[in-house]
């Protein structure tokens, strides 16, 4: 809609329905995310500060151990600055969050930092890398698997 192509002709039956689509979409993960506060019968805070309010609440420190840990993994992509020192010119702030959540098979507590890449003042031609779909990871394995004869194998890269 910002860059006029609802008025093309060959996007402009369909251009409704995908906004709608998006808004239902973002509607329901809001709904779903804001009313979560637990998972496996586990408080899950949305925040450092609640984060240590439920520790302390428990008397244990689950969820301050499961940060500490996500911050030595992530601590090399990061260069902190001192107090009082400016930002160079070559580099920008950018915001960030910690997500929590519990894992299903032996409920720990685990946490990710997570940047707000997408606040940046930067090109996004440059930088832009795009979500593939599930349906489209399908189709190239179909197409690898059945009409090429390749093995398709798949692997999980774990922080250490």
């Amino acid at each position: 809609m910002a860059q006029g192509l609802n008025k093309e002709p060959a996007f402009a039956w369909w251009v409704l329905s995908v906004l709608a689509m998006r808004n239902r979409i973002i509607a329901a993960v809001n709904r779903r995310y804001h009313k979560r506060n637990h998972k496996f019968g586990i408080k899950v805070p949305r925040d450092w500060d609640e984060a240590v309010a439920f520790d302390k609440e428990n008397g244990n420190t689950p969820w301050q151990d499961t940060v500490r840990k996500e911050m030595k993994i992530v601590r090399i992509a990061f260069k902190v600055l001192d107090d009082g020192k400016i930002i160079p010119p070559c580099f920008q702030e950018i915001n960030y969050h910690l997500i929590f959540d519990v894992k299903m098979e032996d409920f720990c507590r685990k946490a990710r930092l997570v940047a707000g890449g997408h606040m940046t003042n930067r090109p996004t031609t440059n930088t832009y890398a795009s979500v593939v779909s599930r349906e489209l990871v399908c189709i190239a394995f179909t197409l690898a698997a059945a009409l090429n004869n390749l093995e398709v194998k798949t692997a999980n890269i774990k922080n250490p």
